[in-house]
């Protein structure tokens, strides 16, 4: 495809501006009207999503019409079953991570909160990061961008190159921020490990997608992911106790580290095996009708 640049730039320079605008604007309620707390974030999914969602799916029929045979789309309702499989996965795995992470002795648990004390507070913050984070990010990335680069590149490079995509959309938020005096300059190799975070999550995603050929995989991933994060591994205050509460064991919180990179390198290494399994079961298919 030509012009996969195209959409590759315009698809980033999009979740870009809407990650900005949305910091920007709830960085004006608290401090001209003083909405904090929940307020503030249902301000940064409304305004993430306005912007994001109705410009990639134009962006996405326009592409899909540019192609010689066009192809169902990856956010195919018909594929929203996914979402489930994603978001299973990812809270799986965390807690998976957590009791590694307790039986290393990085952590002690010491106990499991009843749902009634945290459900509420949960259910509010997957909503809002569902429209805020999860839905446009993977519409405009994991859709979008990926699937122009597919279109132009191998699958390797395409993962390869929606990975860095992902990481200057971060980058280049916070040199917005420092723009406009949101935010102070951190230099680059004070946000390494940020960036080296997103660079495999952002595998992560990719490969779910690959593999299971729908965005809703990936869609339910990054929000379980973030749920698990939030009300889990390093839970702040949304008024409510954490889903467990724990210790560190360790002062340099190596608990939360394991169950991050539990979530994340297993779902890569998941992933990896799953693919490969169906290539050769289709090499031996392939095989045998050749017979």
């Amino acid at each position: 495809m030509k012009n996969a640049w195209f959409y590759v730039l315009t698809g980033w320079s999009t979740v870009t501006i809407g990650l900005f605008l949305a910091s920007f604007f709830g960085s004006i309620a608290t401090e001209h009207f003083g909405i904090t707390g929940d307020g503030r974030q249902v301000i940064h999914a409304v305004v993430m999503s306005g912007i994001v969602l109705p410009t990639i799916l134009i962006l996405y029929k326009k592409m899909n019409k540019s192609l010689p045979t066009p192809r169902p789309p990856a956010y195919s309702m018909k594929r929203a079953h996914h979402f489930f499989g994603g978001f299973i996965l990812a809270a799986g795995l965390a807690f998976v991570g957590l009791f590694l992470a307790s039986a290393l002795n990085l952590i002690e648990i010491n106990q499991w909160n009843v749902p009634n004390a945290w459900i509420g507070a949960l259910l509010l913050n997957l909503l809002i990061a569902f429209f805020y984070e999860a839905l446009p990010e993977e519409l405009a990335l994991r859709g979008l961008i990926f699937d122009a680069l597919n279109h132009r590149f191998t699958v390797f490079l395409a993962v390869l190159f929606q990975t860095i995509v992902f990481m200057m959309m971060a980058l280049t938020v916070n040199f917005l921020q420092v723009l406009v005096g949101m935010s102070t300059f951190d230099l680059f190799f004070l946000q390494l490990p940020q960036l080296i975070l997103l660079f495999v999550f952002g595998i992560a995603l990719a490969l779910i997608r690959i593999y299971t050929g729908s965005l809703w995989a990936a869609i339910g991933f990054h929000l379980g992911y973030l749920i698990m994060a939030r009300f889990l591994i390093m839970p702040v205050e949304y008024g409510a106790p954490p889903i467990v509460s724990f210790e560190n064991v360790s002062e340099l919180n190596f608990g939360a580290t394991v169950m991050i990179d539990t979530i994340i390198y297993g779902c890569i290494g998941l992933m990896l095996v799953l693919l490969l399994f169906r290539r050769v079961r289709r090499s031996k298919a392939t095989t045998s009708l050749s017979q």
